[in-house]
């Protein structure tokens, strides 16, 4: 079986420059804006949003868990839940 070939890093030991089309880094939020008088004027969401979205969420996350837990008993083994 033939090695592959080693790969070296670029002379300077840093990584390469961004491309000129590379999009910007996303530069850091002052100070201000991550004090808790600024979390504080951010907008609220009622809470018929939250329960809204909790409503529109619980089957998709339902079921991602209910076919988890199955390949799990399946990886183990297990196919049928002991319960049913």
């Amino acid at each position: 079986m033939a090695r592959p070939a080693p790969v070296q890093r670029a002379a300077g030991g840093g990584e390469p420059g961004p491309s000129p089309g590379a999009a910007r880094p996303v530069q850091a939020a002052p100070a201000a804006a991550r004090t808790g008088k600024a979390r504080e004027a951010a907008p609220q969401g009622s809470d018929t949003e939250l329960d809204d979205l909790a409503r529109r969420l619980i089957d998709p996350v339902a079921r991602l868990l209910r076919t988890e837990l199955r390949r799990g008993r399946e990886r183990a083994g297990r196919p049928f839940d002991g319960r049913r």
